[in-house]
């Protein structure tokens, strides 16, 4: 399957899984109590993104392809492929799944404030400084959300899991090599 593709297929279901899921209260989910405690991200450190029905989220199959973006346990479907083309969203929004592996706990977060993680239902997909999938302990999970990041540049991001030391990259939104 293309890498395009996949990241169609990703994005329609990711789509479909928001559509489906409830956004509403602060119920026994503890990532969604947080959420509503502390709904302004700019005042947070980060966020726990949890594998539980009031998180979008959707099982599937860790297998990367050439273009995708992956470090240790987390990957980006056709994230790569992102450097030598223009934004598709023009207000900074750009939609795309993150992948981790079946049990795995990983923390992204962006070295240099320039961009944020726009995952979370439970927050409404606001950026945020730092995030921490915890996926599925039974199934790879693809969580929905994206990047906020509001023009054209390369974004250094830590990524850390267990017992793996801190892998720091840089990713290029659409600015060509970095």
């Amino acid at each position: 399957m293309s890498a395009h593709l996949r990241l169609f297929l990703v994005t329609v279901i990711a789509g479909a899984a928001v559509a489906g899921c409830s956004s509403g209260g602060a119920g026994k989910d503890p990532a969604v109590a947080r959420a509503t405690a502390t709904p302004d991200a700019s005042t947070e450190a980060g966020r726990d993104i949890e594998c539980t029905q009031r998180e979008a989220h959707v099982l599937t199959t860790f297998a990367p392809a050439a273009n995708d973006l992956v470090v240790g346990s987390i990957s980006w479907p056709g994230l790569l492929g992102w450097a030598s083309t223009d934004p598709a969203a023009p207000d900074g929004n750009h939609k795309i799944g993150a992948v981790v592996k079946a049990g795995k706990v990983v923390t992204v977060s962006v070295a240099d404030g320039t961009a944020g993680l726009s995952y979370g239902q439970g927050w409404g997909y606001s950026p945020a400084p730092a995030v921490t999938f915890h996926a599925c302990a039974d199934a790879d999970t693809a969580f929905i959300g994206g990047f906020h990041v509001p023009e054209r540049r390369c974004v250094p991001l830590v990524i850390t899991e267990d017992g793996m030391p801190p892998a720091r990259i840089t990713v290029s939104f659409f600015a060509g090599a970095c």
